[in-house]
């Protein structure tokens, strides 16, 4: 199974940082997921994902063509990302993020996901620490 068929948000979902009523964990050990609805709804998940990473180059510190990140990092990015986005998007801050409610708000709000005013979680994902207590 390539990479790319597996869930980004895993980790994420795993550590309960956020939540996807559609990701079905395929290896327990590994802590990797897959999304049991189909290849057009994990492409949005990448997206995602891909964009967060592309936005936080400088907020992380690392070149543009860096392609191994730190678990930390990846949590920053994703974790950070989601939260920011909600705040943005006028969703309970106090909830855990759940992906899919923040993709369909973010297209619903900007048209797609590119539109989406990435700048403005810059400071989410730079904050966003994953040990500790969640925020």
């Amino acid at each position: 199974m390539s990479d790319h068929a597996l869930c980004p948000f895993s980790k994420p979902i795993i550590g309960q940082f956020c939540q996807c009523e559609h990701a079905v964990l395929s290896e327990r050990c590994s802590g990797k997921m897959n999304c049991r609805r189909d290849a057009d709804l994990l492409e949005s998940c990448h997206e995602l994902a891909d964009e967060f990473l592309l936005k936080a180059h400088f907020v992380l510190s690392i070149s543009s063509n860096e392609e191994e990140l730190t678990h930390a990092q990846v949590m920053k990015v994703r974790c950070g990302g989601l939260k920011g986005m909600q705040r943005v998007l006028g969703i309970d801050a106090q909830a855990v993020p759940a992906v899919r409610e923040v993709i369909k708000s973010a297209t619903e709000q900007y048209g797609s996901l590119l539109d989406f005013p990435f700048n403005e979680v810059m400071p989410d994902i730079q904050s966003f620490s994953h040990r500790g207590k969640r925020k």
